[in-house]
């Protein structure tokens, strides 16, 4: 058994994790799907949110019990990176999974800035002040274009509002506690939201980064999550 803390990514909370979270504690895990600070009914106004917020937050839920696997989904890699430089004894491995794997001082827009494709952009509309939302219509098709009617309208449901400064503010990693914990990554092949390209970039920055691929677009915990639930169980039993 393993102890796993899942991140969820942008606009979103805990409940993205709702098909992962069973199967994982199916093959025997502690498993704690957390929402981050300023997400959903968090009551932290979201104008008082950034990267160092959410990275504290999950560092602190990180030392509350043994080392952790520490997964994160889009967004979430700046949250686990960053998370895992406040506190490396307590994670097992990084997993990303169609995640952004930060270099030191780079933000998640400077990321998807270098990307051609919209993605997101398109559906991103001002929201609550300090945050954004997305457009429903818009962000489906980046998002999950491989769902089905009906997961695309509850996930739908699931978006929340963004703070503004959670994907603006840049991470702080180093070398000597980020840099020495080993990381794998889960790249997915349809993806419109982080495209392809910029996933291999941001693996070829990133040298040493197990590389495992779904054939998904950007959400594989809501498309195709019983074969990420097993891929996570590979990955968690061959570092065990």
């Amino acid at each position: 058994m393993a102890r796993i803390v899942l991140v969820h990514g942008a606009w979103n909370t805990a409940e993205s994790w709702q098909f992962i979270v069973p199967l994982l504690r199916d093959a025997g895990h502690d498993v704690t799907a957390i929402t981050l600070p300023g997400h959903g009914n968090d009551p932290t106004p979201p104008a008082e949110v950034g990267l160092s917020t959410y990275a504290t937050y999950v560092a602190g839920v990180l030392r509350d019990g043994e080392p952790a696997f520490l997964v994160g989904h889009s967004m979430g890699g700046m949250v686990i990176s960053a998370a895992a430089e406040l506190a490396p004894e307590q994670v097992r491995r990084l997993i990303y999974i169609a995640a952004f794997i930060p270099q030191d001082g780079q933000s998640l827009l400077d990321l998807i800035k270098t990307q051609s494709a919209l993605g997101i952009s398109k559906a991103v509309q001002r929201g609550p002040e300090g945050a954004t939302v997305l457009n429903p219509e818009l962000a489906a098709d980046a998002l999950f274009q491989d769902a089905s009617p009906e997961l695309r309208d509850a996930a739908l449901k699931g978006l929340t509002h963004q703070p503004n400064r959670g994907q603006i503010e840049p991470a702080h990693v180093t070398a000597e506690r980020f840099g020495t914990l080993p990381r794998s990554y889960i790249l997915c092949l349809q993806d419109r939201t982080v495209t392809p390209e910029l996933q291999r970039a941001m693996l070829a920055a990133a040298p040493g980064t197990e590389t495992y691929e779904l054939d998904c677009g950007h959400v594989p915990q809501l498309t195709a999550a019983p074969q990420l639930a097993a891929l996570l169980n590979t990955i968690i039993s061959e570092a065990s």
